[in-house]
């Protein structure tokens, strides 16, 4: 599954994230990123106009196939942008909560305030998720929407796309040592867990030579794949055949890629955002 590069969230990270006197209340730490969210939902949840394939059948019938390649290739990188700037908000809501631990450790500060920070960290993030959600929905009611009209111009095309998602299954591994999860694939990501050496997981490719490892139905984060054994490669799928077929593939990609990301760090919500006893 492929991922945009997340050079552009390093930047925001450290625009928005570094703060003078390591958060010391519960203000909120990462405006920066959850503007550039907010702003990378608004195409999907408050659109400036109608999609072109939500249009009355009449419209869609005189407008040309390239207004549909067009409509695909704009909303997929719209999805792109939409990854990157939730990748770096909870990457930066990551670094607060370490920020608040590490200050009570310390003794910078009292548990008393310590807690406070930390349950309004977890409104935010909660808030987060809940804006996360709302696209995925909207995601979701679009692709339905837009079935007729790729089925017009690719017939064949809406029973074929489950077959894309289907390329990517899951295998059982062993993990050769204990294993470091991360929270997206990527080796500087912030670890969510450990695979225990010996231990039997489900792994399914990623990005960058990683995989996506998952225990008892449920993904709890990425690894290097050459980490385990008998891991295997996905079957490669054959290349679609048309442009709006590897547009609409492409897309799919993409949706699954932030639904993953959301569960994920709705998952890893629970441990992540929590002070130690």
């Amino acid at each position: 599954m492929n991922r945009p590069l997340l050079t552009l969230g390093a930047v925001l990270l450290l625009a928005g994230c570094a703060r003078p006197g390591g958060l010391a209340d519960a203000r909120e730490g990462c405006s920066a990123q959850a503007a550039s969210f907010t702003s990378a939902g608004d195409p999907f949840v408050r659109p400036a106009q109608p999609r072109w394939w939500m249009r009355p059948a009449l419209q869609r019938q005189r407008t040309a196939e390239v207004n549909l390649q067009a409509g695909l290739a704009r909303e997929n990188s719209e999805l792109d942008s939409l990854q990157i700037a939730f990748d770096s908000l909870l990457y930066c809501r990551w670094i607060e909560a370490r920020t608040v631990r590490a200050d009570l450790s310390s003794g910078r500060v009292p548990r008393v305030q310590a807690e406070q920070r930390m349950t309004a960290l977890r409104v935010r993030l909660r808030g987060d998720l809940d804006r996360a959600k709302a696209v995925l929905a909207e995601l979701d009611r679009q692709a339905s929407a837009r079935a007729a009209a790729l089925e017009e111009e690719a017939p064949g095309i809406v029973a074929a796309l489950p077959r894309v998602r289907g390329t990517n299954q899951l295998r059982p591994v062993v993990a050769a040592a204990t294993v470091p999860l991360r929270l997206r694939p990527d080796a500087g990501a912030p670890e969510v867990g450990r695979v225990a050496a010996g231990e039997g997981v489900t792994v399914r490719p990623a990005a960058g030579g990683f995989a996506a490892v998952e225990s008892g139905g449920e993904l709890r984060g990425y690894a290097p794949a050459g980490a385990f054994q008998i891991a295997e490669r996905a079957p490669v799928a054959d290349r679609p055949a048309s442009p709006i077929r590897i547009l609409a593939a492409t897309n799919l990609t993409r949706r699954d890629n932030f639904a993953e990301s959301v569960s994920l760090a709705e998952s890893s919500a629970i441990s992540g955002f929590e002070l130690a006893s």
